[in-house]
């Protein structure tokens, strides 16, 4: 659909890859490597059209046409120019970072950034000789942490396991001041609940493994970006051959059908979490974006149309997370969020972080609330909390 088109978001994804009819309602799956002309001058014609132009059919390694319908799908979901796509999350977070700074540059990172992207910036981009620096959640004046050197900002909000919301528009106005680019992660607003380009940010980054794809089973990456920052990504995309599989574009844009009604049923189980856990006496505090008194609520009510299924409870002193996780039945135990299913893992946020939380020092156990009935999973946790040590 056109990026001009005024009808809402919800019937968009309905409609995304759509051709022309009669014809299916998704798009087809296209596997292919080769792609066959009839002419030199046709041969030459596509080279030439794919440097501007991302739906061009050329070669696998730039995508077939099951990936061009989803690439333009988040395009247009995130207010993007142009999407470029990944074979997971962490690689469009490298992908979306590595085109925008050389040796001897200097880069700004968001104290509270997702663990894997902060090993990214302290080891590979140490080795390529960058130096990263880290700053406050709340920061919106750069004046202390910027140097003549410094070329890219990484923010991500809300913040990774504690969801400390930033001010992004405050932020970025700061940043384009100083000619730096920002790169944001906005994999848990998944271009639906939060877009990251619409308020000042240049290049935005989602794990579609996460929400997008919905059903964990799908691995991938998307980056989105407008103005200066379109043409390098799409250059260093196509020199590193990052792409994804047709398949996994095909489940991807699949998934994303369902994108709207999942992530109101994820916010409304959570948030009943959120408030039947935060009345228990074993627990010290629930982060959560939208309950009273968390961080940058405030901001987040501003910029953003919702929560997702995510929050994080600290519990009190002595509390043994891992028996407690343990005795969970609908609860499993894994990685990664964004899927149908329920999860809980034990999480330190905290740990390696330039400016911990002072105030956080119990034990923490990070939650998603999947599509499971609310009162199930409230039961759930009460009899794991119940259970004798």
């Amino acid at each position: 659909m056109s990026k001009t088109d005024e009808t809402h978001r919800e019937t968009r994804l309905m409609h995304y890859g759509r051709g022309p009819l009669p014809g299916p309602a998704n798009p087809p799956v296209m596997r292919a490597s080769t792609v066959l002309h009839d002419t030199v001058v046709s041969y030459r014609d596509t080279k030439a059209r794919r440097e501007t132009d991302d739906a061009v059919l050329s070669y696998g390694r730039r995508g077939t046409t099951t990936a061009h319908a989803l690439a333009a799908a988040i395009a247009d979901l995130e207010g993007g120019e142009a999407c470029f796509l990944f074979p997971t999350g962490v690689a469009a977070v490298a992908g979306a970072i590595a085109p925008f700074i050389a040796a001897g540059d200097h880069v700004l990172c968001v104290d509270t950034i997702f663990p894997a992207t902060r090993s990214y910036c302290d080891d590979a981009l140490a080795r390529m000789g960058v130096t990263v620096d880290y700053f406050p959640w709340d920061t919106t004046d750069l004046t202390d942490h910027a140097r003549p050197e410094t070329k890219l900002v990484i923010v991500e909000s809300p913040a990774s396991q504690t969801y400390e919301v930033m001010d992004l528009p405050a932020l970025c106005a700061d940043a384009h001041a100083r000619d730096l680019l920002v790169v944001a992660d906005s994999t848990y607003g998944s271009g639906w609940l939060y877009r990251p380009l619409e308020l000042g940010c240049d290049v935005s980054v989602i794990a579609g493994t996460k929400y997008l794809g919905g059903h964990a089973d799908v691995m991938m990456g998307a980056v989105s970006a407008k103005g200066g920052a379109v043409a390098p990504l799409r250059r260093h995309t196509a020199m590193t051959g990052q792409t994804l599989g047709p398949d996994d574009a095909y489940n991807t844009l699949r998934g994303m059908r369902t994108l709207a009604l999942r992530l109101e049923r994820h916010e409304a189980t959570a948030l009943a979490l959120a408030r039947w856990l935060r009345d228990r006496p074993e627990v010290t505090r629930v982060l959560h974006p939208a309950l009273p008194g968390h961080p940058g609520r405030e901001t987040w009510a501003r910029d953003a149309s919702g929560t997702n299924g995510l929050l994080t409870v600290e519990f009190t002193q002595g509390f043994d997370t891992e028996d407690f996780i343990d005795r969970l039945a609908l609860f499993s135990v894994g990685s990664s969020w964004g899927g149908f299913e329920s999860l809980a893992m034990p999480c330190a946020p905290e740990a390696g972080r330039t400016y911990p939380n002072p105030d956080r020092t119990g034990p923490m156990v990070r939650l998603h609330a999947g599509l499971e009935h609310v009162d199930d999973l409230i039961a759930d946790l009460a009899r794991a909390l119940a259970a004798p040590a």
